[in-house]
C-alpha cells in the first residue's frame, strides 16, 4: 500500500514538474514579446472563472476532452497507441447525426438511438485500425492517424454535400430535432447535462479497471508473451480494448453534437483529440489524473481567449504551451522506458 502511494505521488510530482516547467518557458516567452509573465498568467486564470459564462464555458471544455482521454487511456493501458480519438469523434458524431435527422421514432426512442449509434459507428473505426494489428500487424499509430485524416474528409464531403442544411450555405447539416437535443443546465449559460454523462463514463472507468477485463487489458500492456502465458486471449482483447477506446470518443461527439452545436460542421473536432492525448498521458492513464489534467487544459482553453482579447499576449503562447508539455511528457516516458531496460540488464547480469 506505502509502495503504491509512493509510485501515485512521484508520478503526480513528475506531473506538476513538467507544467510548471512548461509555464516557465512559457513566460521567457511572454517576455520576449514585451509583455509581463505575471499579468498574462493571472489574466489568463481570472478569464477561465471571472463570471458565469466563464465558468461555464470552462465546463463545455471538460466534458469532450475527460471523455476522450479517458478513451484514449484504456487503449494505452494495453500500449496500444489510439491516435485516432479525433476520428472517432467524427465518425459518432455523423452516425448519430444521421439517425437523428433521418430515422423516424419518438423522441424517447430516437434519443438513445442516436447514442447507440455513435458508440457503434465509433467503435467500429477504431476497430478496423485493431483488426489491421492483429492481422496484418500494422502499426496502429500509423493507422489511427490516418483514419482520422479519412474522417475529416468524410465529414466535409457530407456537409458540403449529401447532408448539407438546405435551407443555407454553410458547411453544416440541418439541426436534429430539439426533442433528442441535450438540454442545457441553466438557462442563459451552454453547460448542458452532458456534464453528468461525463461522469457516468469517468465512474465506468474505474470500474474498468477493478474488472477482469481491466485486469486483462492491463496483462496485455506488460507483453504478449506475458498475457499469453495467464491465458489471456491477445487477439479477442486488443480488438474489443480498441473497441471500447473508439466507442468512448464516439459518445464525446455525440455529446458535443447534442448538447452543444446540435449538427455536424466542419472542423467540429477541433484540438480536442491532441489534448485529448495530451490529458491521457500527463494524468499518468489514471482517471483521477486524467479528471485533474482535463480541468487544467480546460483553463488554458477558456482563459487563453481572455488572455489575448486583454493583453498584447498571443492565444499561439497556449499552443506552446500545450506542445511543451507534450515533450516532456514523451520524454518522460522515452526516460523511464531506459531506466526500465537498464534495471531488466542489471537482473540478467546478477542471474
Amino acid at each position: 500500500m506505502k509502495l503504491d502511494l509512493q509510485k501515485t505521488g512521484n508520478k503526480a510530482a513528475g506531473a506538476v514538474a513538467m507544467v510548471a516547467a512548461a509555464l516557465l518557458v512559457g513566460a521567457v516567452l511572454v517576455m520576449i514579446s514585451g509583455n509581463n509573465p505575471l499579468e498574462a498568467y493571472s489574466t489568463l486564470l481570472s478569464g477561465a472563472f471571472s463570471s458565469k459564462q466563464r465558468v461555464s464555458e470552462l465546463f463545455v471544455k471538460l466534458v469532450p476532452v475527460m471523455i476522450m482521454g479517458l478513451g484514449i487511456s484504456v487503449a494505452y493501458r494495453a500500449q496500444l497507441w489510439n491516435i485516432g480519438a479525433e476520428g472517432q469523434f467524427i465518425i459518432g458524431s455523423i452516425a448519430a447525426t444521421a439517425v437523428g435527422l433521418y430515422v423516424k421514432l419518438p423522441p424517447v426512442l430516437l434519443a438513445p438511438l442516436t447514442l447507440l449509434a455513435a458508440i457503434a459507428a465509433a467503435g467500429g473505426w477504431a476497430l478496423l485500425a485493431g483488426f489491421l494489428k492483429v492481422r496484418f500487424h500494422a502499426n496502429e499509430v500509423i493507422t489511427t492517424l490516418m483514419l482520422n485524416y479519412i474522417a475529416d474528409y468524410f465529414l466535409d464531403f457530407l456537409v458540403y454535400g449529401p447532408m448539407m442544411d438546405p435551407a443555407g450555405q454553410l458547411p453544416q447539416s440541418a439541426m436534429v430535432p430539439e426533442g433528442i437535443q441535450i438540454k442545457a443546465i441553466f438557462s442563459g449559460l451552454r453547460v448542458h447535462y452532458g456534464l453528468a454523462i461525463m461522469v457516468v463514463v469517468f465512474i465506468l472507468t474505474v470500474l474498468l479497471w477493478r474488472s477482469t477485463l481491466g485486469y486483462r487489458i492491463n496483462l496485455i500492456g506488460q507483453g504478449e508473451r506475458v498475457s499469453t502465458y495467464a491465458g489471456v486471449n491477445v487477439k479477442r482483447t486488443i480488438l474489443l480494448t480498441m473497441f471500447i477506446s473508439g466507442a468512448v470518443a464516439g459518445v464525446a461527439g455525440w455529446i458535443e453534437t447534442f448538447g452543444l452545436q446540435y449538427r455536424i460542421m466542419e472542423n467540429m473536432a477541433g484540438s480536442y483529440g491532441n489534448i485529448a492525448t495530451v490529458v491521457a498521458l500527463l494524468g499518468a492513464l489514471h482517471p483521477c489524473g486524467i479528471a485533474v489534467a482535463s480541468f487544467f487544459f480546460s483553463i488554458l482553453l477558456v482563459g487563453g481567449a481572455s488572455m489575448q482579447r486583454m493583453t498584447n499576449v498571443p492565444y499561439s503562447i497556449v499552443d506552446v504551451i500545450q506542445g511543451l508539455i507534450i515533450i516532456f511528457v514523451i520524454a518522460g516516458i522515452v526516460g523511464q522506458g531506459r531506466k526500465t531496460v537498464k534495471r531488466a540488464g542489471r537482473i540478467g547480469k546478477d542471474a
